[in-house]
């Protein structure tokens, strides 16, 4: 098996999945692997369709919100649904492809057809952020590297031939593009003086400024005729070569001609009109040109291995502080040749013997699962300037994506960003941060005028925009659409994610909580039993049996809403708790409220209840959303140690839903099953997750289910693509090592030190291993070391404070004090089986 930090494939990508991908947070690049016919397909993070507009609501949201009310309150099901529907008013933006980038060599060799005399090996080193490409043929080899660096916002790719060919430099674009060609008077290193070509593409593009997506996604209903009508785009693209670049075809002008190169630079900017706080910022597209060409120009000075030495740099510093090895036992990393004397085995290839193999050790592949989740959310979220990952992070080649690669609230979003803390990024959340200002904006106007409550909500769906309504003209179904509660995970994701950070939760973020706290108290009602619940409600994309046998999706109550807003106010009692200012009569109203919520309930059949009504029947058992176990993951409110009856009900139906679901939704259960100490069930989970998608395939899927696992790229196949299942994974397997969501309680039940349970889900089949750099809440660092004996930790806090801490493996425990600057130590005996 090839590294725990390295993606190995023998042939070029022949699928979009396949390929290799790369980037900063802002710009990135999916690489298909050739060193001759290479492919990179260009995204950046602020090419969306749409403007900065006021969407509309429905005429009547508000009037029709009532009347969903009312019906669901009344056990009119079949008007609630049609209230809901009446209160839908438009849809979320789309997130667009940017560039292609085509580089061709016509009289190469076909790395496609390898063979005897044609050898490909191309590798995605996470380490250092670098999709390279090794081709070996008759009278040739030829390299490639290229990376997005985060230290010079720019993609950087070289390649390198054995002897002089010719190469075509293609750029294409989707969009209305205009490019032309500038030659530069540039030394090039590592030529001889007066050797060397370099020549510019300078390229501008317009997006649409909004689609009917009822009519398929793609027909512009305004075209984009200034830049403050919609997203425009600027690139520059600099090409350096020791070979002659031919004339430029000022009439085609985006295709470059190049003979006799033995290498070949590139290096290419992306600006686009898009805000972070959702605004077009560019007065005109020459504006946006010259900020382009200002970012090459800044680099003209420096060759390229000093540009790569950068970026490499940039992203160890984040990439580096965390590492797993879960079998140190098997030795140092395997030579490229393996000891039968064969080459070492693919990332694919180590992906199909896991699946056919029971007795294949996992752990392998298991580390390479986690880097890579730690790898994407890095180059998804890179920096406070960087919007949020959509569902295919930042990545898209398709006019008309998966679900738009919109923001998907009600799982999707909110997983993105779980392993942030935990592994050690919370700065990747600054982004996350930033965009809900925006969001809450929108949602301000949606809380008013469809609930006629305060602060702000959000439904399912959303875009860069801040999009915060009801999705859907009225038509789409209410088990997705009507969901307001986007708004508040949001917001509980945010604060437990600065739970991870030194200082917890800025100030400045503390009333983005609190409105959102304000909403949810407004959204609550009155129950006949005389607790609080919500009306209409759903349970995000799942179904039930009615008592007339029809299939409904709005009823009253859901466990799902009740979580979600036991959560928020939870958190604003902690926040207040550890000392922010959070608002006196609100935070009054929060604990009254929490001593009126009602506690999940088990079922006759000893299930948890997802509905609120026990007579209700899921119409899918296995449905792929956990949505009525938020309270014991993300959440921490259904807890073994206080509820086990709960607990144990909620174990069952983790049991119950199998093994077999969408790539995400395995993810969810990993960390589902590593909450409640099941290590066992998780590594079932994660061998589970890590099946190769459409690999020789196994059995069929059951009819209509549909079954996940990863593409031969390891990236998340719902299917299609999803980043979320990444990123889940990683979160399940950090969850595995360390869990930090519970205090030690005073008799009086007052809050304790924070307690961090050590290897709380360890798989049996895990019997050694270590760990480095793990975060626990309240910002402390955590290092391990484990064998069948103990378990030895190294802690230190990361926060300008002392902090007391209660550690514990098993029924092992000790007390810690750690003060700034001074690590404690320990040692506990583990007690195993």
């Amino acid at each position: 098996m090839s590294s725990s930090h390295t993606l190995l494939a023998r042939t070029p990508a022949r699928a979009w999945t396949d390929a290799s991908p790369i980037g900063n947070g802002h710009l990135a690049a999916m690489c298909a692997g050739d060193p001759c016919t290479e492919h990179l397909q260009v995204d950046d993070a602020r090419v969306w369709r749409g403007a900065p507009v006021e969407r509309r609501l429905a005429a009547d949201a508000a009037q029709a919100q009532r009347r969903a009310r009312e019906d669901a309150l009344a056990g009119d099901l079949d008007r609630a649904e049609a209230a809901t529907r009446a209160a839908q008013g438009g849809d979320a933006q789309m997130y667009k492809p940017h560039l292609d980038m085509h580089i061709d060599c016509p009289d190469c060799p076909d790395a496609a057809a390898t063979g005897p005399d044609v050898r490909l090996e191309r590798r995605l080193e996470l380490a250092t952020a670098t999709a390279s490409a090794a081709l070996e043929a008759p009278g040739l080899t030829a390299t490639s590297a290229t990376t997005v660096s985060r230290a010079d916002d720019v993609l950087l790719d070289a390649r390198a031939f054995s002897r002089p060919v010719d190469l075509s430099v293609r750029v294409a674009s989707i969009h209305d593009q205009d490019v032309r060609a500038v030659a530069l008077a540039l030394p090039i290193a590592g030529t001889a003086p007066g050797t060397g070509t370099a020549l510019r593409l300078i390229g501008r593009l317009g997006v649409a400024a909004e689609v009917d997506p009822h009519r398929g996604g793609t027909a512009p209903t305004r075209p984009p005729h200034r830049v403050d009508q919609s997203v425009h785009a600027s690139s520059a693209l600099e090409l350096r070569t020791d070979g002659t670049v031919g004339p430029v075809d000022h009439a085609d002008p985006d295709v470059v001609s190049l003979s006799g190169a033995t290498r070949l630079e590139l290096r290419l900017a992306s600006v686009t009109s898009i805000a972070l706080d959702g605004t077009l910022r560019a007065p005109d597209h020459d504006w946006l040109e010259r900020e382009a060409l200002a970012a090459i120009d800044a680099l003209t000075p420096l060759p390229h291995d000093v540009l790569v030495a950068r970026a490499e740099r940039a992203h160890a510093e984040l990439y580096d502080r965390c590492v797993l090895d879960l079998a140190p036992a098997r030795g140092p990393a395997p030579d490229p040749v393996s000891a039968e004397g064969g080459p070492e085995p693919s990332t694919e290839e180590g992906l199909v013997a896991l699946r056919d193999d029971p007795d294949e050790d996992p752990r392998p592949l298991v580390e390479l699962l986690a880097h890579m989740g730690r790898y994407l959310l890095l180059t998804v979220a890179g920096t406070a300037e960087t919007p949020p990952g959509n569902p295919q992070g930042i990545w898209n080649h398709l006019p008309e994506p998966p679900w738009f690669c919109d923001d998907t609230l009600n799982i999707n979003l909110p997983m993105t960003y779980w392993p942030a803390g935990p592994a050690h990024l919370s700065e990747t959340g600054t982004g996350l941060a930033a965009w809900l200002d925006v969001l809450a904006r929108s949602g301000r106007r949606t809380a008013a005028e469809q609930f006629e409550a305060p602060g702000w909500a959000a439904f399912h769906n959303s875009d860069r925009w801040g999009y915060a309504g009801s999705a859907g003209q009225g038509e789409d179904d209410p088990s997705w659409s009507a969901w307001p509660l986007g708004g508040a995970w949001l917001a509980s994701t945010l604060v437990d994610l600065f739970r991870f950070a030194p200082g917890g939760l800025p100030s400045e973020r503390l009333r983005l909580v609190e409105e959102a706290a304000r909403f949810a108290l407004a959204l609550l009602v009155e129950m006949p039993d005389g607790t609080l619940g919500t009306a209409p409600s759903t349970s995000p994309e799942n179904t039930f049996v009615a008592p007339d046998g029809t299939e409904r999706s709005v009823h009253v109550s859901t466990t799902s809403d009740v979580a979600i807003i036991r959560e928020l106010l939870t958190d604003l009692a902690d926040l207040a708790a550890d000392g922010s200012p959070v608002e006196t009569g609100l935070l009054a109203a929060a604990r009254t409220a929490l001593a009126r919520l009602p506690r999940e309930r088990i079922l006759p059949s000893g299930l948890p209840a997802e509905w609120s009504d026990d007579a209700l029947v899921d119409v899918d058992p296995r449905h792929r959303h956990r949505s009525h176990l938020i309270g014991v993951f993300p959440g921490a409110g259904i807890d073994i140690e206080t509820e086990p009856a709960l607990a144990g009900a909620a174990l069952r139906s983790l049991r119950e839903r199998g093994l077999e679901s969408t790539g995400w939704s395995l993810a969810w259960r990993v960390c589902l099953a590593a909450r409640h100490g099941e290590g066992d069930l998780a590594e079932q989970l994660l061998r589970r997750a890590l099946h190769p998608w459409r690999s020789t395939p196994t059995s069929p899927a059951p009819p209509g289910r549909l079954v996940g696992g990863v593409y031969r790229s390891m990236l998340c196949a719902h299917p299609p693509f999803q980043i979320d299942g990444n990123l889940g994974a990683l979160t399940g397997v950090l969850e595995m090592l360390l869990q930090s969501h519970r205090r030690a309680r005073g008799p009086d039940g007052s809050r304790g030190a924070r307690r961090l349970e050590l290897l709380p889900a360890l798989p049996s089949a895990w019997p050694v291993g270590s760990a480095r750099g793990l975060v626990a809440r309240d910002a402390i660092v955590v290092d391990l070391d484990w064998d069948r004996e103990e378990v030895r930790a190294d802690l230190r806090a990361a926060g300008p404070d002392p902090v007391e801490v209660e550690v514990r493996c098993g029924a092992h425990g000790t007390h810690v004090r750690l003060d700034p600057g001074s690590p404690g130590r320990i040692r506990l005996p583990r007690d195993e089986g």
